[in-house]
């Protein structure tokens, strides 16, 4: 019993270490800065906006993480902190960022912090406040194109925000999309068991892996399901490890974060669409 105290200890007192590690390696190369956005209804919404230094690029890609998608952006003695630092998309942000590219990792608004659930992402309110995003990161930061990308929970508001925002946007990716939620009274993602993106006019990409072992997630559904939406799909993963629907697995791209980002990189600025990307383990 005296052992695993111990290693509960540890584990609590490494961890925002590892947190903090994770977040140091994520924004290197980058100079980033972040944003509240003054939401027409009154709310606040944080963003973390990162471009690849001395660069002036004008495609901005707002960044949509995983469960439970709350960030809890803020600023303490002089520095931006987070939650989700191993997120996939967080994680990973500096290999999407180019000359060309920068990135804005959106948080939920202020009065959503506690859960920031599907009622949410699913409501014409939360397109209203992407919509101010978007105004703001137009306005501030100089783009001309704005594009969306979610993965796993994120994928939630991504397709919603595809059909709702229309031509405020210029397109959407979607990574491991949540296809098959849960059942049950804490259940997630619902609105997806039965969703159609080929509704929305934008143009739209998925990009999930063949060995993703999340049973939300899968990648027979998605390809099932995706009709005449484009797939590129990821092989390999180097060190897996956590349970299968964590960051850090096939289905978070563990290994694979910069051919995953060079994929929608590519697709986003030339439309470029190989099949399959990575390499078979």
């Amino acid at each position: 019993m005296r052992a695993r105290a111990f290693i509960i200890l540890l584990y609590m007192v490494l961890l925002p270490l590892i947190a903090v590690a994770q977040g140091n390696v994520a924004s290197e190369g980058l100079t980033e800065s972040l944003y509240r956005v003054r939401l027409a209804r009154g709310s606040e919404l944080n963003v973390l906006v990162s471009k690849r230094i001395g660069t002036n690029p004008e495609i901005a890609v707002l960044l949509f993480p995983g469960y439970p998608g709350i960030l809890r952006l803020k600023e303490e003695a002089g520095s931006v902190t987070y939650k989700l630092a191993g997120n996939f998309l967080i994680r990973a942000r500096r290999h999407l960022s180019s000359d060309k590219v920068f990135t804005v990792a959106v948080d939920c608004p202020a009065d959503q912090w506690n859960a920031c659930g599907d009622a949410y992402r699913s409501s014409n309110q939360h397109a209203a406040d992407i919509a101010d995003v978007i105004t703001a990161i137009k306005s501030e930061y100089g783009a001309r194109q704005v594009y969306i990308a979610g993965t796993s929970y994120g994928t939630v508001s991504t397709s919603f925000l595809a059909g709702l925002l229309g031509d405020k946007i210029d397109g959407a990716v979607h990574t491991a999309t949540l296809t098959d939620p849960p059942r049950g009274v804490m259940a997630v993602g619902i609105p997806m068991a039965s969703f159609d993106w080929s509704k929305a006019k934008v143009p739209q990409l998925f990009i999930h892996h063949r060995d993703d072992p999340c049973d939300t997630t899968r990648y027979s559904s998605i390809v099932a399901r995706k009709r005449g939406i484009p797939l590129i799909t990821v092989q390999g993963v180097i060190n897996p490890r956590g349970s299968a629907c964590e960051a850090f697995t096939a289905h978070g791209f563990v290994g694979r974060e910069r051919v995953v980002m060079d994929a929608m990189h590519n697709w986003i600025t030339e439309r470029k669409l190989p099949a399959v990307v990575g390499e078979a383990e």
